[in-house]
């Protein structure tokens, strides 16, 4: 309990300093050029506690969701951040170089944090699934519906030993690319099904595979995969057992290796999926190797409560070789801005499965900033400067509420010679703020839902239908500014699943 409370307690203060170095570039920025900064609040609403020092109200805010500086000159939006009306009058005007550089250089202290910590993740670099080789296309899966549906690689043609080269046009430069491009897509054909067009290397010869994703569901999410793994699929690894589960009490332990059930050798990542889908009932020899020795575990699938189908209990993963790599700053970056535009572009497209309901706010965040704590320094590290360069691209758009809204309205009045109605652009604050709020609250609920699932708490996803097939063991999402993350994100590293 202590170590859980302490990973949290990691995840809480790297969110927060994430924040606090955006509002510090605003806060910098805006000082240099003599503007005035009466409010430094990490959150919104009602102030709780603070301390005043050279005219600027150091606060933290009754709602955590993100971070301002109360910047009068910049924008009327006192009143809606906590402050008090027609507080901006006879202030004197700043130019429009003010109003950009001061507006920008939040993002731009994201991107220099997320660049320091890249200077890190170079000098010791990090372990990611290399290849590009596909080494298992098995013939069945289990859909997000839990129906048995041929695999999609399989039915395409894709064959073991295939090298992706390209998906959808995109160049595949390791795993992570292929999970990421998959998840993604935004193509369909004529009968409203997905496809992805992929180009595989075999035998020196090119070849290219029309394939049609299927939606498969990870945790209480439901994301498109080809069913293809880079490792065998069959050095399956317990990860986490389940109290109150029936795998919990036929005594499995976390680091144990399926071997067989009843016998029958693991065949594929599918295996356990299909083999508990066809059982009618009673014991199932579970083989599994525990510190070099086979141990044979009897145990008998159970329904949980709010479900409709028997499982063990148990999370797994599969021992699949890494490589370590150093890759330079830029190219982290440049890697983590390509995650980031593909997962908005699928958000907003009506082709992709990619949907608000992938998302997650603050609990999620900090969920996956817990999580990244528990696997090493070095994830907690790579899965910050993702964060932090996600919030620097996402505070740029021309939203109201993000500061590439004051740009906007800025430049505006640099191109008409006159402001923007205060009525209109108070308007479309509130409009933006209700909005906000309101996906929060959607967000939220859906975040409780992921924790209690991995946490034991909540024992299947709201429709009844149990995870199958792949889920990310480490959240390598594509975070979206001060409080949202999209959980469209690649699953490098390894791979786990709900049994």
């Amino acid at each position: 309990m202590l170590l859980n409370i302490f990973y949290i307690a990691i995840a809480l203060l790297a969110l927060s300093f994430s924040i606090f170095i955006h509002e510090l570039g605003h806060f910098i920025a805006a000082k240099k050029r003599g503007l005035i900064a009466d409010r430094f609040s990490i959150g919104f609403g009602p102030r709780l506690f603070g301390w005043k020092w050279r005219g600027t109200d150091f606060r933290i805010s009754l709602l955590p969701l993100g971070g301002y500086v109360s910047l009068p000159q910049l924008a009327d939006m006192g009143r809606l951040e906590g402050g008090e009306e027609d507080e901006n009058q006879d202030l004197p005007p700043i130019s429009y170089a003010d109003k950009m550089i001061v507006a920008v250089m939040g993002a731009v202290f994201n991107i220099i944090f997320a660049f320091c910590l890249s200077l890190i993740l170079w000098g010791v670099g990090r372990e990611i699934i290399l290849t590009t080789e596909v080494n298992l296309v098995p013939k069945e899966i289990l859909n997000h519906e839990g129906t048995p549906v041929p695999g999609p690689a399989y039915a395409a043609g894709i064959q073991e030993g295939d090298q992706v080269i390209t998906i959808d046009g995109i160049k595949i430069r390791n795993w992570g690319d292929i999970d990421n491009v998959i998840m993604t897509g935004t193509q369909r054909d004529d009968s409203g099904r997905a496809l992805a067009e992929i180009e595989v290397l075999r035998d020196g010869e090119t070849k290219r595979f029309t394939v049609h994703p299927e939606l498969i569901d990870v945790g209480i999410d439901s994301i498109r995969s080809i069913a293809v793994t880079p490792g065998k699929g069959t050095d399956i690894i317990v990860l986490q057992v389940q109290e109150s589960m029936p795998a919990f009490e036929a005594g499995m332990l976390p680091g144990d290796k399926i071997l067989a059930l009843d016998g029958q050798a693991i065949t594929s990542s599918a295996f356990l999926s299909l083999y508990l889908d066809k059982h009618e009932g009673g014991l199932i020899d579970v083989s599994v190797l525990r510190e070099e020795q086979e141990v044979v575990l009897p145990i008998e699938p159970r329904i949980a409560k709010g479900e409709t189908r028997p499982r063990f209990g148990f999370a797994y993963g599969y021992d699949i070789p890494t490589v370590r790599v150093h890759l330079n700053p830029v190219e982290q970056i440049v890697a983590m801005a390509r995650q980031m535009k593909q997962t908005l572009t699928a958000l907003v497209s009506p082709k992709s499965d990619v949907k608000v309901g992938n998302m997650s706010g603050p609990i999620g965040i900090v969920h996956g900033l817990t999580a990244m704590a528990r696997f090493g320094w070095i994830d907690l590290i790579w899965f910050l400067a993702l964060i932090n360069v996600n919030l620097a691209i996402f505070n740029v758009l021309p939203i109201p509420v993000l500061d590439g809204g004051h740009m906007t309205f800025a430049t505006y009045r640099k191109l008409t010679g006159r402001p923007v109605p205060r009525r209109i652009m108070e308007g479309s604050f509130t409009i933006c703020i209700i909005l906000l709020l309101s996906f929060m609250l959607y967000v939220s609920y859906r975040d409780v839902l992921r924790v209690g699932l991995d946490a034991g708490f909540i024992e299947d996803k709201p429709n009844g239908t149990p995870p199958e097939v792949t889920q990310p063991e480490k959240p390598e999402t594509a975070e979206t500014s001060q409080i949202e993350d999209l959980t469209a994100g690649d699953a490098e590293n390894a791979e786990t699943n709900n049994e």
